[in-house]
């Protein structure tokens, strides 16, 4: 597996990647300053449209969702239906309009850009007062029995202690002055709020198996051994709390 390729990972990232705090996606809406079925946005890097969604239940009407990957966009397409609107497109190159959308966003995809490239990118396709927005919703492993069990065996076991993009670490330490100092925003606002969700056994799998970057620091063989221990560690209780903390950095032109 290569680093960042999501190609064969649709299916579990479609099926078992969770969702976005509803509060954190209304506050990135609420800072467009439009109605929300008058805003018009683009998902970036939308995978296989899992925050697509997440604008669509909240009530944007005109909305373009871009993505890279054949196999996520293709995914994505099943999962939203033919009238959403997927483009074939990167984040330093996203084929949009430009000086046309109130709203970009990048759903824990943003770690995976050139980032100088693509905040020119998204400078040229935002209108005058144009939002960005960059979120994640990494778990909070310290927070569950379960989940602390597994990441300590990732770490001490596996050797795996960094995470390109886990939402806790990487460009999300240094984004606010990534994005104050581009000289394309005025403004940089944080926000943050957690979801507490009881997992099955397969959906915690599933979730896992959908993550590209430990698989590809531990490559197939070893990814198998590691996540035959998880399923060590899970069975001792019936599910798997999981805490996601949803983090966007919300920048306004």
């Amino acid at each position: 597996m290569k680093r960042g390729d999501f190609t064969n990972l649709a299916n579990d990232y479609a099926k078992y990647r969770p969702s976005y705090n509803s509060f954190v996606v209304k506050t990135i809406l609420n800072s467009v300053g439009k109605e929300f079925h008058s805003i018009k946005a683009a998902d970036v890097g939308a995978g296989t449209g899992i925050f697509t969604k997440c604008l669509l239940r909240a009530g944007l009407k005109n909305l373009v969702a871009v993505e890279p990957n054949d196999d996520m966009r293709i995914r994505g397409i099943e999962c939203l239906g033919k009238n959403m609107k997927f483009l074939n497109g990167s984040a330093e190159k996203t084929g949009l309009e430009s000086n046309s959308f109130d709203l970009i966003t990048m759903a824990s995809s943003f770690h995976w850009t050139n980032t100088q490239l693509a905040l020119k990118e998204f400078d040229r396709a935002l209108s005058e007062k144009g939002v960005f927005c960059a979120l994640w919703n990494p778990r909070l492993t310290e927070k569950s029995v379960s989940e602390n069990e597994v990441q300590e065996l990732l770490s001490t076991k596996f050797k795996v202690s960094s995470r390109v993009s886990s939402g806790l670490s990487g460009i999300t330490k240094e984004l606010k002055e990534i994005l104050t100092s581009s000289g394309i925003f005025n403004s940089v606002k944080y926000v943050d709020a957690v979801d507490v969700v009881n997992r099955t056994h397969e959906e915690y799998i599933g979730a896992w198996r959908s993550v590209n970057d430990v698989q590809f620091q531990l490559g197939k063989e070893k990814f198998e051994e590691f996540i035959g221990d998880v399923e060590k560690i899970i069975t001792k209780r019936e599910f798997v709390e999981v805490h996601y903390l949803t983090r966007a950095w919300i920048a306004s032109k």
